[in-house]
């Protein structure tokens, strides 16, 4: 790809040396290259907000937003977990942790607004999410936020509190920075014959797709070379 995609990762800005050498060990990724062609396997819906009130057993995973009423201790030995009550004006459900709950209950704000996603299970008359994805709201998240994209992970990097949102953050910087370098591999008549997305556009909507369909287009321009 050339010297730019060679650069080692600890030079991204929020890498450094040992993040850098987490994802060389854990993933196989040494380079911007690299980094770049570590495809999602998945995306998830962030399009819309349910309401507490609108939950049901057979949905994926979904996105509300709401408060820490407060939140408990609760349980012992190994069944110790963190349990926050989050409301929405609608209906009340619980958030659980049973991982590192004594970190989890330092970031917490009670009162405070949060964005919350997770899968909906049901069960001793409420609802209830394991192990969230939650960050505090932003007045912008009223907007569809959409597809998100979902990247492989090791346990290990689980632990070193590396997350899939982590990923995409890096990958995000890495591309915005790759743009001036980036070069076509198909023919431009190839590319109106078949009606193709450019490479640019291709890798972009391969990890952040705007839609469903610009998703799509996207796999089939990267099957396609």
């Amino acid at each position: 790809m050339g010297s730019f995609f060679d650069t080692k990762i600890e030079f991204l800005k929020g890498v450094g040396p040992q993040r850098a050498e987490l994802l060389n060990k854990e993933l196989n990724i040494f380079t911007y290259g690299e980094l770049i062609q570590h495809y999602p396997f998945r995306h998830e819906d962030r399009t819309r907000f349910y309401r507490i009130s609108e939950l049901h057993e057979s949905m994926p995973a979904v996105q509300i937003r709401g408060k820490v009423d407060y939140f408990e201790n609760a349980g012992e030995g190994s069944k110790s977990r963190l349990v926050a009550y989050f409301v929405d004006g609608t209906g009340e459900m619980e958030l659980v942790w049973f991982k590192n709950p004594q970190w989890v209950a330092k970031s917490l704000k009670r009162f405070a607004e949060y964005t919350v996603f997770g899968k909906p299970q049901f069960f001793g008359g409420k609802f209830s999410i394991a192990h969230p994805e939650m960050e505090l709201y932003e007045p912008q998240q009223t907007q569809a936020t959409g597809l998100q994209p979902v990247y492989n992970l090791s346990e290990k990097l689980r632990k070193k509190h590396l997350d899939s949102k982590d990923i995409g953050k890096m990958i995000r910087q890495v591309l915005d920075l790759a743009q001036p370098h980036l070069r076509e591999t198909l023919p431009e008549e190839i590319i109106r014959r078949f009606n193709l997305l450019s490479k640019r556009e291709a890798l972009d909507n391969l990890h952040f797709p705007k839609t469903q369909p610009l998703l799509e287009r996207a796999q089939y321009r990267l099957k396609f070379e």
